[in-house]
């Protein structure tokens, strides 16, 4: 269709395919406001997500407060040590000590790897350049990749589809709930823990918002916080 024919209806009536996906939901819906957009501003068509007035006349889906499934520290040892190979312990290290993204990981070139910066170089969503960090334990397993595999281009030769593949075996040998997602949401909840702020976990997952960090660690509790909690008031002596 085209889009000077699209209006408000024809949007909502797509958005309301995915009232099971509330969150595919929610991302379709800031894809196309930010689309229509850029749209009516470089191709001077009209904008449905607003009348002529410029309020906004669709309003974004809610989202549900549950807590998805979070990765634990607990549970990445035990996955290292059920994994069959190197390579695959070094890919469930990393997915843990950086939260990288599926897509980033699958992409990942031997050339972007620096094992003395313990950084890698990726290409994140919309191109935009960024690095994964990681901590010794993954430089050691990486490390031993290198060595036993011998990469020449790809450092995991693995596309979307094995990645997914090798999760899905590795949880049903281990019982553990395993996929990339839920990696990340533990990559963020455990530096939340660790006392980093909000903009220093935006930076290392390479997220665009600060909403989307407190998104990915909803696991962090009250009770962590408080485990965090020093008194402002010091007994006077």
């Amino acid at each position: 269709m085209p889009i000077e024919n699209v209006d408000r209806a024809q949007i909502v009536n797509f958005l309301a395919m995915y009232d099971v996906k509330p969150w595919r939901k929610h991302s379709f819906y800031r894809a196309l406001r930010s689309f229509w957009k850029w749209v009516s501003i470089n191709h001077e068509q009209p904008n449905p997500f607003i009348d002529r007035f410029g309020n906004l006349v669709i309003e974004a889906p809610k989202t549900p407060n549950d807590v998805l499934y979070t990765m634990k520290p607990e549970s990445v040892k035990s996955l290292i040590a059920a994994a069959a190979t190197t390579r695959d312990k070094a890919i469930i290290s990393l997915l843990a000590d950086s939260g990288v993204r599926r897509g980033e990981l699958t992409s990942i070139q031997v050339a972007d790897l620096d094992v003395e910066l313990r950084r890698i170089k990726v290409q994140g969503k919309g191109g935009k350049e960024g690095y994964l960090v990681f901590g010794a334990a993954t430089e050691e397993l990486l490390t031993r990749h290198l060595r036993e595999s011998r990469p020449y281009e790809s450092l995991f030769n693995l596309n979307f589809h094995g990645l997914k593949s090798m999760l899905r075996r590795l949880g049903e040998r281990t019982g553990i709930k395993c996929n990339a997602h839920s990696f990340r949401r533990g990559f963020a909840t455990e530096l939340r823990r660790k006392g980093l702020s909000e903009l220093d976990i935006s930076e290392l997952g390479r997220w665009s918002s600060l909403v989307m960090v407190k998104r990915y660690s909803r696991a962090y509790t009250f009770d962590d916080a408080a485990e965090r909690y020093e008194p402002i008031v010091e007994l006077c002596r």
